[in-house]
């Protein structure tokens, strides 16, 4: 997955545009300067906010989730079909969450307990914390920051690879990492020059 800056900057643009503060069509949720929260046990289409968390409540199904300036948090047994894709904010999926896509993020963390992911994981700025069981079949990136918008980072990247987690892709790394890997986590390939690993039980 490539998460594009350019690309969803233009959407919330677009969004502004073209959408009230608050607007429903066949299921879809989206919004401009105000949260979202979908209730326990919903059935919702794309949810999409510019400027407002996002939070979607347990044993929910949703199409997809989208935020540029804000938060974005599923309660535990959320599944989205498509994938999770964050400009300015965090990314934390609780226990039994599925992921039909990949979750990306340029400048947010990523934190998934018990998830399962059927693709990858992509970061530009933000730490990832993948725990307790949870499976990515894609690759875990983190991408080196491109363009005008991005200053040369001075620290490493946190990434914690947790307890029984499996990575059926590689660890991507195309700028400095630091790597945190439990003993009992199956990962692929490690691809990075600038990686520093700890090990932990």
């Amino acid at each position: 997955m490539k998460v594009s800056f350019r690309y969803l900057t233009a959407v919330a643009f677009a969004l502004m545009v073209i959408l009230p503060a608050v607007a429903t069509a066949e299921g879809n949720r989206s919004t401009i300067n105000k949260s979202i929260r979908i209730d326990d046990s919903s059935t919702t289409g794309n949810v999409k906010s510019v400027n407002g968390a996002i939070r979607i409540g347990a044993n929910s199904v949703v199409k997809s989730v989208e935020s540029v300036n804000g938060s974005i948090s599923l309660d535990n047994g959320v599944r989205v079909e498509m994938g999770i894709e964050a400009v300015n904010g965090s990314v934390t999926l609780e226990p039994g969450c599925e992921v039909g896509g990949d979750v990306g993020t340029v400048n947010g963390s990523i934190r998934l307990q018990t998830t399962s992911v059927s693709g990858g994981i992509d970061t530009v700025n933000g730490g990832i914390r993948l725990l307790n069981g949870t499976e990515v079949v894609g690759n875990v990136m983190v991408r080196k920051p491109h363009g005008w918008s991005f200053n040369k980072r001075r620290e490493p990247v946190k990434v914690e690879i947790g307890e029984n987690v499996q990575v059926h892709g590689d660890l991507i790394f195309e700028h400095a990492v630091e790597l945190k890997l439990h003993d009992s986590a199956r990962v692929g390939e490690i691809i990075g020059d600038k990686v520093t690993i700890i090990a932990s039980s």
